[in-house]
């Protein structure tokens, strides 16, 4: 029996003598029949048709591997498999942060006069400048009020989340095969982009959006990198633009997108590397759209700032804290709230942050590759702060920091290396080339000269008006932009000229057929070593801003945050797959003779992982039913979120089962006891089982550790005055108000004990919104 044909080959085929590919799947040339002796000669026989599942695998195997891979040819299967593996249930209401987003979201319910045009005046939840928890995303918000007017079904509203996510796994496919040329390695980081569990919260949330639409402009601009280098900083500047409108998390662009410039160039562009002018060139671009992204959002909304930002620094502050503290001033983020239930990390001193930080990581790293537990909240006390620094779980989590950087850069020079060996081979073909009569490349003198002349336009105009324009008071315009926008004019023309200089420089020696494909990748196994330092980077960088060590965020884990490293993982994870293969069943270019087991151990490994992938990631999916089976599987994931277990409360109470409600509040209550929720939760759960004197101790508790939680506060005087039982504690709670002057609770209690009749307890318009309701006029 003959072994298998390739799997996930070096090359997209091998080379004919003329230098062209062979399809490795198509089948070898034919050779002239022997005569065979007349003794030994068979009679020919009628030719064994395939059965029906070897036609199927025929042409599922001629579909992926048959021919190049394009966005059109990989979208179909992906949006099939994405469709099976993270749709939710045609019934599903809206969960968790979805009512926050779009029910109770009063710009894509057009509530209060608000445009349009007002996403860019108002945060990813809808809210002014001066009430933002500080997500400013305004095209996800721009794309809910589009379809928010044809329907409220938030079965629909999932949906195309979905197909964003196929599209993306197909945009990322052709990525990593225009970088490598291999069929079977391009379709494996799809399939194992598209199939990651841990990003099922992102695809099958319907605020995940955001991190789907962000994500989509970090893969565009990493396609960008493969058009000519005049092109290529224009579509990097677009794609970021377009992220950073998506989620503040398309930041890490800047630093990643020349990062792969420079280390692709050699694949994208074997010709004309030039890595360093295109990894100069897409810094550029990159930091221009970031620089904009900020000045904009400055302007559009003027959140506060941070109390820590408008302190002034000591006198003597030394340099480089202060150069931080005026970029932070510039950056002018919005203040992110400090709540020690979504992130206990928030009260801990640096250290122990940072301990507990890593100890997240390292879970979260495990989670993309072995998905065993998954979960929509990991709340206090799932995930506390670490009571000691050194413990496996931290040193892992800061080897796998550091370990991955470093492995780049050994991969990077072992790729130098052979690249230095594949230009002397280059050398060799262009010197007999010549001496066989061909003739010799040479520049493009028409692009050097344009680009040279937009270079040197660009910097001189820029120095012209620096030095003489601004000084004089002329170019009213101009002196008007900040100095950070202030390169912004003169940039695209500098760009522009880099490019076309690159593009007319003397190309590297070719053979005569010029087929690119031929030279790539240059030398065996350069490719994967590429794609694997760019995604091992990746991983680590893209997750730092969400790691809770430069800044505390509101929360302390979600695996949301996993949708932009996953995109890295995706590339490392089919290099190794395709190395493994390589390596136990020898070169994919020599043909077999015999069946080897070896030739299967790495499919037969991939399909467990991705098997128990897709398995993983549809199980998740369905906990989004609807909210009761959602908080139901969050509660038994993770047990000791006491948000879990809370919410399940609310979701068995709404469903008129008290008894359960009671239960799992009390389970809060037991997990956190300081939590204002949880006590008023439990409180008005007795009292609307008439227990109003059992009630009153935990909304006394509840509301004493949270007097200004102006909600909380309502609802156990609303249903202390439904139950007739308010006046009967009018003493108490008018001492309350004494002890905690100047709160709401201060407030509101006085005014629903004096006003009460009048307006049927508390005043309607300081009632918190009712569950599954829209926002309050």
């Amino acid at each position: 029996m003959n072994s298998p044909p390739p799997y996930a080959g070096e090359q997209a085929g091998p080379q004919s003598a003329s230098g062209a590919l062979v399809d490795p799947m198509a089948a070898p040339p034919s050779a002239p029949p022997m005569s065979a002796p007349p003794s030994t000669q068979q009679p020919a026989g009628p030719p064994i048709a395939p059965s029906l599942l070897g036609r199927a695998a025929q042409r599922v195997r001629g579909y992926f591997l048959a021919l190049d891979p394009s966005f059109l040819s990989a979208v179909a299967p992906f949006a099939v498999l994405a469709v099976i593996l993270f749709t939710r249930h045609p019934s599903t209401n809206y969960i968790f942060d979805e009512q926050e987003a779009l029910l109770a979201n009063p710009y894509v319910n057009a509530k209060g006069g608000l445009r349009f045009i007002d996403a860019i005046h108002r945060d990813f939840w809808g809210l002014a400048p001066d009430r933002s928890v500080g997500s400013y995303r305004p095209l996800p918000n721009f794309l809910w009020r589009t379809i928010w007017a044809v329907t409220k079904q938030p079965f629909f509203h999932h949906f195309y989340n979905v197909l964003f996510h196929a599209a993306n796994a197909a945009l990322l496919t052709c990525v990593t095969f225009w970088l490598t040329r291999k069929r079977g390695v391009a379709y494996l980081a799809g399939l194992i982009f598209v199939g990651c569990a841990v990003l099922t919260e992102a695809v099958s949330g319907i605020v995940g959006i955001a991190d789907v639409l962000g994500g989509m402009g970090a893969i565009a601009a990493l396609a960008a990198l493969a058009l000519p280098a005049w092109a290529m900083p224009f579509a990097v500047f677009a794609a970021v633009l377009f992220g950073l409108f998506s989620k503040e998390s398309a930041l890490v662009c800047v630093p990643l997108i020349p990062f792969a410039a420079l280390i692709a160039a050699p694949l994208t562009h074997p010709t004309r590397p030039a890595r360093l002018v295109r990894a100069l060139v897409a810094l550029l671009a990159a930091g221009a759209a970031f620089v904009l992204y900020v000045e904009l959002r400055r302007r559009w909304f003027p959140a506060p700032m941070p109390a820590e930002l408008t302190a002034p620094l000591p006198e003597g502050a030394p340099l480089v804290k202060r150069l931080l503290h005026d970029a932070l001033v510039w950056f002018h983020q919005a203040p992110l709230p400090r709540d020690p239930l979504n992130n206990p990390l928030s009260t801990a001193d640096t250290p122990h942050r940072i301990a507990g930080a890593l100890r997240v990581y390292w879970r979260g790293l495990t989670q993309i590759v072995f998905p065993w537990t998954l979960s929509g909240d990991y709340s206090y006390p799932q995930e506390p702060a670490p009571d000691r620094l050194v413990f496996f779980e931290s040193v892992a989590g800061a080897a796998m920091m550091a370990l991955p950087p470093l492995g780049s850069l050994a991969l990077w020079i072992a790729a130098l290396r052979r690249e230095h060996l594949e230009r002397r081979e280059r050398r060799s073909v262009r010197a007999a080339f010549l001496v066989d009569g061909g003739q010799a490349t040479s520049r493009r003198w028409s692009l050097l000269i344009a680009g040279a002349l937009l270079a040197t336009a660009a910097v001189g105009l820029a120095a012209y008006d620096w030095h003489a324009l601004r000084p004089a008071g002329r170019v009213p315009w101009l002196r008007a932009l900040p100095l950070v926008l202030w390169p912004l004019p003169f940039l695209p023309a500098l760009l522009l000229g880099l490019g076309l200089l690159v593009e007319g420089t003397r190309p590297l020696p070719c053979p005569a057929t010029a087929d690119r494909s031929v030279w790539v990748p240059l030398r065996q196994g350069y490719a994967g070593l590429c794609i694997a330092a760019i995604g091992l980077t990746w991983v680590v960088v893209s997750y730092f801003p969400h790691s809770n060590i430069p800044v505390v965020l509101p929360t302390v884990r979600a695996e949301r945050f996993w949708y932009f490293p996953a995109i890295g993982s995706s590339l490392v994870l089919a290099v190794a797959f395709s190395w493994l293969h390589e390596a136990l069943a020898g070169s994919t270019l020599m043909p077999r003779t015999r069946w080897s087991w070896r030739a299967w151990v790495t499919p037969a490994l991939f399909v467990l992982f991705f098997g128990f992938q897709c398995v993983q990631a549809y199980r998740h999916a369905m906990d989004y039913r609807n909210d009761l089976e959602f908080w139901a599987a969050t509660k038994e994931a993770v047990p000791n979120s006491a948000k879990a277990h809370l919410n399940y409360s609310v979701m068995k109470g709404a469903r008129g089962d008290l008894p359960a409600r009671l239960a799992a509040s009390e389970k809060a209550v037991e997990l956190a006891p300081k939590w204002p929720m949880a006590h008023v939760y439990t409180g008005d759960t007795l009292c609307r089982m008439h227990r109003a004197d059992e009630a009153f101790p935990h909304y006394q508790r509840g509301m004493e550790l949270g007097p200004n939680e102006l909600s909380l506060v309502a609802l156990a005087l609303q249903c202390l005055h439904d139950e007739k039982r308010l006046a009967a504690y009018d003493a108490e709670l008018r001492r309350m108000a004494e002890e905690h002057p100047g709160t709401w609770l201060a407030y509101l209690a006085v005014d629903t004990l004096d006003n009460g009749e009048k307006h049927g307890g508390v005043d309607p318009k300081y009632r918190p919104r009712g569950y599954n309701e829209g926002p309050k006029e």
